[in-house]
């Protein structure tokens, strides 16, 4: 009696440990450098056949940041840096922006995967006649462009988000 339960309790443990050792695998795809995992990462964000356009890719903080416009929607991810190589990190959703205006502001944190926060403003202009937007309230002011055929805007910022002002500037202005 004592070795069948014995037996019993060994295919417990064994099994709890194949479980443990199988959820802490990391099923991310890892690349030898970081161009082939910021590709392979607008790739893994592909929304139903509009590819993502990538806005810029920048490094902050040792880290290196990827932000692109998903069929009018921001995103931004990270790189993440291991013995295995270089791969997409991404801890926030997309943020889409809705019309009524003639722009849309909002802001987050984006968290790298070692742990770097970064708080990010970023909006969307709706009204074509507006060609760039001017941020202040974060040191000397800061024109906010729009790229690659993109409407929205963003920047890094280390004011507090209550203390940043951002303004159109229109056509002949």
């Amino acid at each position: 009696m004592l070795c069948k339960c014995g037996r019993q309790y060994a295919v417990i443990i064994l099994s709890i440990l194949s479980l443990w050792a199988c959820s802490n695998q990391d099923s991310r795809e890892w690349f030898e450098t970081e161009e082939e995992a910021i590709q392979y990462g607008l790739r893994s964000e592909d929304f139903e056949g509009s590819p993502p356009k990538i806005l810029s890719a920048k490094e902050y903080r040792g880290e290196t940041l990827v932000f692109f416009d998903l069929a009018g929607d921001f995103g931004a991810a990270s790189i993440s840096r291991s013995e295995k190589g270089y791969s997409w990190y991404r801890s926030t959703p997309h943020f889409g922006f809705e019309g009524g205006g003639d722009y849309s502001t909002g802001g987050f944190e984006l968290s790298t995967e070692s742990g770097v926060k970064i708080p990010i403003i970023c909006g969307k202009a709706f009204d074509s006649s507006i060609e760039k937007k001017v941020l202040s309230g974060d040191g000397p002011q800061k024109d906010l462009t729009f790229t690659n055929g993109s409407r929205l805007y963003y920047s890094i910022h280390e004011a507090d988000y209550n203390a940043l002002e951002v303004s159109p500037v229109r056509a002949g202005e």
